[in-house]
Order: C-alpha cells, then structure tokens, then sequence
C-alpha cells in the first residue's frame, strides 16, 4: 500500500543516485580521504510527496518499511560521514538535477554539509516560533550563524546549483568606517556624579524603551584605538550602530545591528571564527538572554528569527512555481529540486501547530515531524523506539 497523493499538498519526480567514492591523498596531512562520486540512476524513477501532518516522503514505498522521512534523515547527516551521505542520495536521489550529467560527477562534502546547515538553522527559526518552551540556544546560534556566516554559492562541474540569500549586511558590518564627530549636532553633554560632564553621541536605538542610546565618546574612541585583535569585530558592531541610520541598512537589518551592540555590550563578544550552529557560548551566555533584565534583546531576537524566515523562504522558493494537472485535475507545484521540495514541506509548515523535533536515539537525531501538544513522542519512528528499549534492557541486565 503506498501513501495516498491525494492527501498530499504537492507531488515532486526526479530519479535516485547511484553513488561511488575516490580516495584521495590530502597534501597537508598525506592522509587518504573519501571523494563522493555521483550520478543519476536513470532506471530507477523516484516520486515523493508532502503528506500533511508527516512531512515529506517517498510516496513508492509502503508505511510500514524502513524509514521515509526525507527532510529529516538529511538534517540528520553528520560532518565526515560520507557513508551517510551516500546512503540518503541512494535512497532519495541527488538534491538537484544530475540530467545533463551523463558520468559520474564529484560532489564536495563540505557543501552538502553547508546547505544542510543553513535549512537546519532554518527549521531553529521556525520551531522557535509560537513555542510556550523555545530553545534559547538553538535560537540564537541559529539567528548569528544565518545572519553573520560567510555566504557562498555552491558549484558542480563549474555550474552553480546553489545560492544562499545574498546579502551585503556582513560586508557593511565589516567596513563600517569611524564617524566623525567633530560640528555634529547630536553630541550632547551628560552628567557625572562629581558634577562635570562627558560628551555623548545620541543614537536611535530600536531595543531600549527610550528609543535612544548615548554613546559616550570617549569610551567609543578608547575601543577603537584598542590594539587587541579580538576586538575587531566588536569594533565594526559599535562602528555600524553608531553610523546604521544610513542607506546602507535596511529597517529589519538596523534591528540586527542594535542587537548585536547590545549583545556584546551586556552578554558575551562574538568571534566570528568560531561560528556554528553550536556556538561555543558558556551556558550563562544563555541563561542571560532570558532573565528579566534582558527582555529587550530576547523580544528583539524573536522579530529578528521572523525577518530571517521570511528571507530563508522567499529566496529558496523563489523557482519553485505553481501547474495544473489535468489527468489528475489536482494543483501541483513544479519543483526543480529535491531541496527546492524540502523547502517547500516548510512553506506548508503551520508553525503554531507543529514543530520538527530531533529524535532522542543517540545513534540517530534525525528531525521528525511532530504535534506541539505531543510531549510524549520522542523518537522518529518504530525502529529507534524499540532499539533505545532493547539498550535500556541490555543495561540493566
């Protein structure tokens, strides 16, 4: 019995991979390393659907086989797995179009991984969203690595198959240039306790209740005089605040900037070489976006994690464009990918209904489809249910 397309939101074809690997000697370390090798297995068609309330799966195969849970077995694929990788394209096909390659064609780990990334930070975004228990964590090191990590298309054969949502909004965080003070009518003198003064730049502010921040001048010049190189990206941030009421920054993006300055300010610096999607924050960096103190920045986090879903999803939909079938007489969308129809199972994604959950099988923490009002389900399927119990067993016999 197969899943019934009926049911179904949206239909998508394409063909399964037959996958290989190269071993290759890294020059740096001499070591042998895996190259995936791929290419389109013309002989075996492969048809998936959106089945509401489950997601995306393979609509050939019946419900009580192995797993058939698309989205979630490729956010499940770990760095320097490459047996991994090749079992999911084996199983699913490639995540764009192999037609025009008739041989086997190199495909780069690292970017798999990457776009893999960047849907996972995604699904962060969204599950965060209507949520009585968000993941503060997962919230926040998703929002940093979307808006600050370093953009990069994704190429095959010297095709681009892959563009991430481009944007100028690091590189003007990066050249950011000083601003000079000097005849600016903002500047204003504030009061000390021993009754002098020191001069202050009025900012617009779109975090703080006052509307406003004073910027003391003279610390502001003392950190950018500052030789320590650890600071430098903290420099740009206060460089960008000071200066974001230009062209240069959208509305959406002058909120990014305020949350940034006033990250850094209060919580913890951000180094840049060490973005991830698990930020090597201390958990205290956490515990203080949620205490009363800084409900500002958590409120500004939550509109900030709003803007980043609406632009993961515009842009990655942007192909996708809707057709009628007139033997099915049913509306469908044509899809140029298989990651296009990932992306489009999330366009469907009623947020205030359901959230993707990360099962609790050690060997497995693939994503699966699950009701907010179900706090019981734990694991993706039947077979990670009964192998966590078999291993519970085991331990206490």
């Amino acid at each position: 019995m197969s899943y019934d397309t009926f049911k179904s939101a949206f239909v998508f074809e394409s063909f399964k991979c037959e996958t290989n690997f190269n071993e290759i000697v890294e020059p740096n370390t001499g070591e042998k390393v895996k190259s995936l090798v791929i290419r389109n297995n013309s002989t075996e068609k492969f048809r998936a659907a959106y089945i509401y309330g489950e997601g995306l799966k393979e609509i050939s195969r019946s419900k009580g086989s192995e797993k058939n849970n698309i989205l979630g077995e490729f956010l499940g694929i770990k760095k320097n797995d490459i047996e991994s990788i090749m079992s999911f394209f084996k199983k699913y096909g490639f995540l764009f179009s192999l037609k025009e390659f008739n041989q086997y064609i190199s495909v780069d780990i690292d970017d798999i991984i990457y776009i893999k990334e960047n849907l996972e930070a995604l699904i962060n975004l969204l599950n965060a969203q209507e949520s009585s228990e968000i993941d503060y964590k997962k919230l926040l090191d998703s929002v940093l690595f979307l808006i600050l990590s370093e953009k990069k298309n994704v190429k095959i054969n010297e095709k681009i198959f892959y563009k991430p949502t481009q944007d100028n909004f690091l590189h003007n965080i990066k050249s950011a240039n000083k601003i000079n003070f000097e005849g600016n009518g903002n500047i204003i003198q504030i009061p000390r306790n021993d009754g002098g003064s020191y001069p202050a730049y009025r900012v617009k502010d779109n975090i703080i209740d006052a509307g406003f921040y004073d910027m003391n001048i003279t610390n502001y010049e003392s950190l950018l005089e500052s030789e320590d190189s650890s600071l430098d990206f903290i420099k740009q941030i206060f460089k960008s605040f000071v200066k974001k009421n230009t062209s240069i920054f959208s509305e959406d993006e002058c909120l990014i900037v305020d949350f940034l300055f006033h990250f850094v300010q209060r919580i913890s610096i951000i180094d840049l070489h060490s973005l991830s999607l698990n930020m090597p924050f201390s958990k205290e960096v956490y515990e203080k976006i949620i205490i009363e103190e800084n409900t500002d920045l958590k409120k500004a986090l939550l509109t900030i994690s709003k803007f980043l879903i609406e632009r993961e999803l515009n842009h990655h939909l942007s192909e996708i464009k809707p057709v009628y079938n007139a033997k099915t007489m049913q509306p469908n969308w044509n899809l140029p990918s298989l990651l296009s129809a990932m992306y489009l199972s999330l366009f469907y994604l009623d947020s205030k209904q359901a959230s993707y959950r990360a099962c609790q099988n050690i060997n497995c923490n693939q994503f699966f489809l699950v009701s907010k009002t179900n706090r019981v389900k734990k694991y993706c399927c039947v077979y990670c249910t009964n192998a966590v119990s078999q291993r519970r067993y085991r331990q206490k016999k």
